[in-house]
């Protein structure tokens, strides 16, 4: 496959060269080249998931010049002119990194290259993950070279997500227009060097944090984790003693053992977590907020089916905070199906009554434990 490089021009050198093509037979080509930016741009922000410069067979990768935005590359000159000189279609990527002994061709990195020189100077958003055609993958070393590029456009990363080791295989990073990092483990925060990273989200943490906080995890104001144990869930405030939202998306594991000690968390002012029927002889809500000191904490977003068991359940795990002024408790019923999607279930909004039913019950049920009614 031919891969057409183009140096990237101003948009006043495309534009007179759209005027040197002829395309009278088609009425597209004489659009200004200003509004045909503007169409690219709109067809990214449609494109799911972000753009994937990647294609993958059953043991094949090629460029993906079948979607968005290769694709406007190889409509004609003039459309490949425009796309080239649009750095912000350019600016999102999804890099798919083979688990398997993919052959990678050698036009490949220089894509990725190509692909982030026609970015230009823009911030960046990636999305790392591994594809793999069988269940279980092993790193390609050919992605070492894949990453190397990666790594050499640090100081643009804006948004980053990948949840894998990818990180521990640098020592430190360079990036000061970080603002958003989904990562495999707290300990990859402490290679950034990123004072405007403020988001923060793990995948499910098992392990009490042991290593010290960097001057970056101090500057981290939102966290969020997929699922965690008690003891891990205290141990990430300490971490990030800034964090003022903490979301807990599925799961909270009560602790192994029952000792606990008072600490204090000034900055955090909102908590969401997950409500499910726990079969346990100690309630996880009861030992995640005992020893707490809450000063600032306002409210609790407490998401799942509630029924009057659960809301009293809550109030009383709340009682037992050191400090705690939260002034909502809202309820957020969740409904699901049965139905699956690609092994994730899908979920089904209820409708506005029921919503406000159970949300205006529980905040009644929360007000009067508070004594505020």
């Amino acid at each position: 496959m031919q891969v057409f490089v183009h140096t990237v021009g101003v948009l006043s050198s495309v534009s007179s060269q759209a005027v040197n093509l002829s395309y009278s037979e088609s009425p597209i080509h004489r659009l200004p080249v200003e509004l045909l930016q503007h169409v690219f741009l709109l067809i990214i922000k449609d494109v799911p998931d972000y753009p994937s410069i990647f294609s993958f067979g059953g043991t094949t990768i090629s460029g993906n010049f079948a979607r968005p935005p290769l694709l406007f590359t190889r409509v004609c000159r003039l459309w490949r002119a425009v796309a080239h000189s649009t750095t912000g279609i350019w600016s999102h990527i999804k890099v798919g990194l083979p688990t398997e002994s993919f052959p990678l061709k050698p036009f490949l990195p220089s894509l990725l290259r190509s692909w982030l020189a026609w970015s230009g100077s823009q911030p960046l958003t990636i999305r790392m993950e591994y594809i793999s055609p069988s269940v279980h993958g092993h790193f390609c070393p050919s992605n070492t070279q894949l990453l190397e590029i990666l790594f050499a456009e640090t100081t643009r990363w804006e948004t980053v997500f990948c949840m894998f080791d990818v990180f521990e295989r640098s020592e430190n990073f360079n990036a000061p227009q970080l603002r958003t990092l989904q990562c495999n483990w707290p300990s990859d925060v402490t290679r950034f060097n990123a004072p405007n990273l403020r988001r923060i989200r793990f995948g499910p943490l098992s392990a009490v944090i042991r290593s010290r906080p960097t001057a970056t995890c101090k500057n981290i104001r939102h966290l969020r984790i997929q699922s965690a144990p008690v003891a891990v869930i205290h141990s990430s405030l300490s971490f990030f003693p800034h964090v003022e939202t903490l979301v807990i998306d599925y799961y909270i594991a009560p602790n192994s053992d029952s000792g606990s000690h008072t600490t204090t968390y000034s900055c955090l002012e909102s908590m969401t977590i997950p409500l499910f029927h726990y079969h346990y002889h100690r309630d996880p809500f009861i030992e995640l907020f005992r020893g707490l000191r809450l000063p600032m904490l306002q409210k609790l977003n407490v998401v799942g089916n509630p029924d009057t068991p659960e809301v009293e359940g809550i109030i009383t795990a709340l009682a037992v905070a050191e400090s705690c002024n939260i002034q909502v408790v809202d309820f957020q019923p969740r409904f699901w199906t049965n139905a699956r999607r690609n092994n994730v279930y899908i979920r089904v909004e209820p409708l506005l009554s029921v919503a406000r039913e159970v949300a205006i019950c529980g905040e009644v049920v929360a007000r009067r434990a508070l004594g505020t009614t």
